[in-house]
């Protein structure tokens, strides 16, 4: 069985029953457990190092909004 739409909750999807001829599955490559968990690792190092910078514009912008709100 053949879908021809994304996944969609609660709502039917459109079949097709027979695939057309010649149709193969995409096939993912198989990739070694070492590198996946590199992968996985360098991942959750981009993920932390961008949660650290954003949270430190965040708090500049909050210094230079109580800068500009107190400043007369």
């Amino acid at each position: 069985m053949v879908f021809l739409s994304g996944p969609r909750r609660g709502v039917g999807r459109v079949k097709l029953h027979d695939p057309p001829p010649g149709y193969r599955p995409p096939r993912r490559p198989r990739i070694p457990l070492k590198d996946r968990q590199r992968l996985t690792r360098e991942y959750m190092i981009v993920i932390r190092m961008a949660t650290v910078v954003l949270i430190l514009v965040a708090a500049f912008m909050v210094i230079i909004f109580v800068l500009i709100a107190t400043h007369k």
